[in-house]
């Protein structure tokens, strides 16, 4: 693996870009897959990893060698990043539109994410060391853009400290309470830029803007619990839905699509679909009558 990384402390005057952070050689193969996703949407864009195995030296602008591997590479990686604005992404992703406009967003901002979107879970809801309003809930740590500065590398910093000193399992609480806390111009995406529960969209149409990156869990499990990989969207979604998602990004005026062209909802296709859409209208009526 080339040793390229004398200039990721340097950082390049307005440069922005992607990088991935991960440790060991099954989820270097995760990162090398989403890595490919998102050249495929975004050729133009600047990819680096932080990584302990050999990766594919075509597939990456450069490749760093971590200084300590770990389960939270991805500090490390927003920490050294050569680029002045940074989107760090998990390696469990399939990447399905160009997502470089967070770069432009980091212009403006200091910290860009979305939230959590199982917000009333025990584990999103757990606090680190303080209680924080429900109306400031965890971001997904799946995907973090930071516009590099004294303040943002204090606050990445911290958040490593803390869970390497106290032996936490989880970054999110920790970034939950320091983001709270701090005076950084945080902005929050849209899901459709770190979608969990790809299942929401089945009731989107062409008035919704398409998913932009697919974050999910499961295609992790074969590494943690032994079991055969997802190779493909159709296997994580089933092909009824990744053809939806199809739909949905060939309708999305945002992506440069000429035509927004009609996107029935998943929900309303085959004959459960339309009882569910007749015991809705019947709703409907019942409460215009009162």
């Amino acid at each position: 693996m080339p040793d390229n990384s004398s200039n990721t402390d340097q950082i390049a005057d307005d440069l922005g870009g992607f990088v991935f952070g991960v440790s060991g050689r099954e989820y270097a193969d995760l990162a090398v897959r989403a890595a490919r996703s998102l050249r495929a949407v975004a050729p133009d864009a600047l990819i680096d990893i932080f990584t302990d195995v050999d990766v594919p030296d075509d597939l990456f602008d450069q490749v760093h060698p971590l200084e300590q591997s770990w389960f939270r590479p991805k500090f490390e990686a927003l920490r050294r990043s050569r680029f002045a604005r940074t989107v760090c992404l998990d390696a469990d992703m399939f990447i399905v539109a160009d997502p470089s406009d967070i770069l432009e967003v980091l212009r403006r901002f200091d910290v860009a994410a979305c939230h959590n979107q199982r917000r009333n879970t025990d584990w999103s809801r757990r606090p680190w060391r303080k209680e924080i309003p429900a109306a400031f809930p965890q971001i997904n740590g799946g995907l973090i853009g930071i516009r590099k500065g004294p303040e943002v590398l204090q606050m990445i910093e911290a958040c490593e400290a803390a869970i390497r000193d106290e032996n936490l399992r989880s970054d999110q609480p920790v970034l939950r309470e320091l983001l709270y806390d701090s005076d950084l111009r945080l902005t929050i995406l849209p899901p459709e830029y770190n979608l969990v529960d790809f299942d929401m969209i089945e009731t989107w149409t062409q008035r919704h803007t398409a998913p932009r990156i697919i974050h999910h869990y499961r295609l992790r499990f074969h590494i943690q619990y032994k079991r055969r990989a997802i190779e493909s969207l159709d296997a994580l979604m089933g092909r009824r839905m990744h053809r939806h998602l199809q739909h949905l990004l060939e309708a999305d005026a945002t992506l440069g699509t000429p035509t927004r062209a009609r996107v029935r909802r998943v929900r309303e296709t085959g004959p459960l679909g339309r009882l569910r859409l007749a015991w809705a209208k019947m709703g409907e009526g019942k409460k215009e009558r009162r």
